[in-house]
Parts: C-alpha cells; structure tokens; sequence
C-alpha cells in the first residue's frame, strides 16, 4: 500500500493537531510517509497494513505493537488515559511503530474519517504556471496565522475538507463539531447565509445564527464556478485589517484542490453507483463487479439496507431523500472500510445499501450499523433505520439479500418493529403479522367479531375490557400478572373475565387466537407508521 505523494505522519499530526492527536514515540521521524487507517479488532487481527496507521480501541498492549511492527504499520493510535504510556512508549520506540494518543472527545470513527479525508486532499497540486500549491490544510493554517482567526475550507456540500490547528486560536462549539463530524453542523439560517457568501464576489461577513462567533467568509471559484467557501472564526481580539485581501488569496490557491476533489469525486460516484446497482439488480458480470470492489464472489455475503421511516421527528432542512441517502451511503462505506471488510456500499434509490462479505450475524455489521444509524441521526435528524439480510451462499444471491434486507426495513419501520436494526433471520414472526395486517387492512374482518363485540360493549357501558383483554393476552393469560399490570386485585380481574365470558367465550383456543390477532393487529399508529 503506497501512501499519495506527500502525505506524511508529520502531516496528519499538524493537520489534526495536539488537541485531537499528539505523538508519544516517533521512532522513524515524522516524514515518513503514511497509508490507509485501520480499527484493530481483537477477534479478528487484520493482515496486510503495510504503512497503515492502526486505531486500536480498548486497551493497547506491547503484544498489539509488536503485531503492528511485523505488519510493516507506521503507527499505532491509543486512548488517552486508557493504560500506563511509559512503558507502551518505549515498546514503541524498540519496535519502530510511532504511538500516539487520541483525545477521548473524538470517537475512533470520527478519526478514521478524519485520517482518510487527510490523505485524499493534502497531495500537493499543480497551478496553471506550473507551480506546486501547498495543500489544502496548510493552507487553512497559513490563512489562519494571516488573517487572525480559526479557519475552516469547505465544499458545496458544507463538508469540512480541511481545517486550522493554531494553537491558541478560539474555535466554539459548531466550529468543533463540524470539524469531528466533518459536516458543518444544521440550523435554519444556513441556506440563507451560504447563499450571502456565493452571490458574493469578496470576503462577507456573518453574524448569524446568534449563538455563533461572527465570520468572515468567501467564495472558492474556478473559472466563476462556485466549489467551496473558506470560512475566518473571530476570537476574542478582531481579525486582521488584511484578512479579506488574505481570503481572496486563499480561495485563489484553494480552487484547484477543490476542482481536483469535485471532479475526481463525481467520476468516481458515478463509476460506483453505475456499478452498484447492476450489482444489487442483479445486472452484468457479478464476479468482474465483485472484483471491481474487492470482493470474492463466492464467499458468505450479508446485504444491509438503511433507510428513513415515513414522518421523522427531526427532519434535516433543505436535504434531499436522495441526497440523504448519498450521505449515509458514504458513512456506510466508511464504517466497512475502517475495519477492511471487503464491501460495496453506496446509494440506491432513495437509501443508503450495502454487501459485505461476512456473515449476517457478524457482531461487527450490528456495531457498523449502529454507529452509522447514530451519525445519520445527528446531522441528519431522526427516523434511521435498517434492515440486514440472512447470509448468503455468495454475490450471485445479492438480489435475494436486497429484497430480505428490504423487507426487514420495513418491519423495523413499521409498528411491528421493536429496534432500529432488523435482521431478516429474526423477524419471522413481525414479518407475518406485517403480512396478515396487509392482507385485512382494507377487510371487515379486522374489526369485526368477537372484537367489534367487546369495543360495542365498553362504548355503550363505559367497560374497560378492551384494555383488560390486552393485558391477559399479553400476560399469556396469566391472571395474577395480568392483574399486576392493570393495578387490579386478581379475584376483580378473575370476577371481569367471568363477565366477559357471558359476552364471547373466552375459553375457546380459536377465538382467543382470533381476538389476539384482531387486537395486535388495531394500533391507532399503524396506518402512518405503514405508509410508505
């Protein structure tokens, strides 16, 4: 694995800085030049890390150091404050990997991002004359040290590519969230803001939203095409008198990273989701797409699907269906290539989808997932969910997986759905009530008799044996839990059922199984939750 051109250690850790990342043992220097980052699973220790920098959560050991030195890794990352560091640095040092501690406000996914983003813009450029520019995060500094304030460069799409690590420059809270999340945090006044600073020739200023610190902010263009904005936090003391002259240069030597990265961006999405969706349709040549992502065509496969249930509680402003899915989709891929599954992941139609080349019951794929379901609920607001297929005998069964995995989405978006995460293996049962209830939604006989006969009773006499009959039911027709969970004496509970009993005959197994069916199946939430 050969690291971009000038994408060194001494890079990430000036790029991330001290706060996020400091170094405890450098034993080859900080010019050696760095691969893809990786998480450390214990269960299942990763081969063929040739320069990668590993991530190792939980506790590390000199055994992980030695391991990470014989897989030819540069460096090993450690929790701050998770073990004795003395003798882990001095372990590193004998076995030549670089250790450094992570600050415990960034989760390891976060600085997996943040490592692979690193390595995908901070390759020097070439400019029209002929000239290298200095990369992207240098840049922000040298913006930062000129114009007097935090800096962050980001693209059309308010994803942070490169940030400042001044040291004693203020950053508040958005700024630090949308540099661990990689995303400019949401808020209402965002469109009209961005909006002020694209129509705008020069640097601007902003002021809103109230809670943030005021800004100064300009366009990236290349050629008059709007790519990104650069983005001046003021701290405490005013920014420099020449801090929009040093924006306008900064914008002007950003343009060609961000035209590199656009383009390069879309080629390569359109590339994938061209190829990912012959894949998951079953289209084309599997095994050459399944070599085109690094996948073997013939091992157990697991299909995931996420997507959003209908009427979420905390929509994303001014977010496409389409658009939502793409991030999610990209979180996804992430997630999987943090721990070098082989996978092909993206979005397609409206959700965000996935095969990995494990099986179905992997605990890693319900840690991906959950981890996911997390990010995509706080950038994008509520609702996530997902559905996960049984394990397949190979790729050529995707189609099957994405239509299991689909089906556990539903479930779990639905109200028969007792988690965010559904695995197709485990919802035999939700699956057909799902079933039953599509087949009598629009039938008499979901309210009909003995139900209709009990609801006509409690609204003409003020009974409560609807509610009582849920609670036996659920209780397995227990009488003294039954009478525990609706506050009742068991004798006033066995005296009801006796009344009850003049009305429907509750001793028979078949019209018990009717009356438990017609009352799961009455949920005064089920036609919004199923309509999709």
């Amino acid at each position: 694995m050969t690291a971009p051109a000038g994408i060194t250690l001494g890079i990430v850790l000036d790029s991330l800085g001290t706060e996020l990342v400091r170094p405890l043992a450098l034993p080859q220097g900080r010019a050696v030049a760095i691969g893809a980052p990786t998480i450390y699973d214990t269960d299942a220790p990763t081969t063929g890390l040739t320069d990668a920098i590993v991530l190792v959560p939980g506790r590390l050991t000199t055994d992980v150091l030695e391991w990470a030195a014989k897989q030819h890794a540069v460096a090993v990352v450690m929790r701050a404050g998770t073990t004795d560091t003395a003798a882990l640095t001095q372990a590193a040092g004998r076995a030549g990997v670089a250790l450094l501690e992570c600050s415990t406000e960034i989760s390891w996914g976060q600085l997996y991002t943040l490592i692979d983003a690193l390595r995908a813009i901070t390759s020097p450029v070439s400019e029209p004359n002929g000239h290298q520019s200095v990369d992207l995060f240098a840049l922000a500094n040298d913006i930062a040290l000129r114009a007097g304030g935090a800096v962050a460069i980001e693209d059309l799409s308010m994803r942070v590519l490169a940030y400042s690590t001044v040291p004693g420059q203020l950053v508040d809270d958005p700024r630090r969230d949308g540099i661990l999340g990689r995303r400019v945090p949401d808020h209402p006044s965002h469109a009209e803001e961005y909006a002020a600073v694209l129509r705008s020739d020069t640097a601007v200023w902003s002021y809103e939203p109230k809670e943030y610190r005021p800004r100064l902010a300009i366009a990236i263009r290349n050629g008059g095409e709007a790519l990104g904005t650069i983005w001046v936090l003021q701290g405490d003391e005013p920014l420099a008198e020449e801090a929009a002259g040093v924006l306008a240069e900064g914008a002007r030597l950003a343009a060609p990273h961000l035209a590199r990265v656009s383009i390069a961006a879309d080629a390569e999405r359109r590339q994938r989701v061209e190829r990912l969706g012959w894949l998951f349709r079953g289209l084309g040549a599997t095994r050459e797409l399944a070599d085109s992502f690094g996948m073997r065509f013939d091992a157990p496969a697991t299909v995931l699907v996420i997507g959003r249930s209908s009427n979420p509680a905390g929509h994303a402003r001014g977010v496409s269906l389409d658009s939502a899915a793409e991030h999610v989709g990209d979180l996804l891929r992430m997630g999987l290539s943090a721990y070098r599954l082989g996978a092909a992941a993206g979005a397609l139609d409206g959700q965000a989808v996935a095969v990995v080349d494990t099986a179905s019951d992997a605990p890693v794929i319900q840690l991906i997932v959950a981890t996911v379901l997390a990010r995509a609920s706080d950038t994008l607001g509520s609702g996530w969910r997902a559905g996960i297929s049984r394990t397949l005998s190979g790729l050529a069964d995707i189609p099957t997986g994405m239509s299991q995995a689909r089906q556990a989405l539903k479930v779990v978006c639905g109200p028969f759905g007792k988690a965010e995460i559904g695995r197709h293996d485990d919802l035999a049962a939700s699956m057909f009530l799902r079933d039953v209830y599509e087949a009598l939604r629009y039938r008499p006989s979901l309210d009909a008799e003995p139900l209709s006969t009990v609801l006509d009773h409690d609204a003409r006499h003020g009974t409560e044996y609807e509610k009582t009959l849920r609670c036996w039911i659920a209780e397995h027709y227990d009488v003294p839990r039954a009478a525990d969970a609706l506050t009742l004496h068991p004798n006033t509970l066995r005296h009801r059922l006796r009344r009850l009993a003049e009305l429907i005959d509750i001793d028979d197994p078949d019209l018990r199984l009717a009356l438990a069916l017609q009352l799961r199946l009455r949920l005064p939430d089920i036609s919004t939750k199923e309509s999709e």
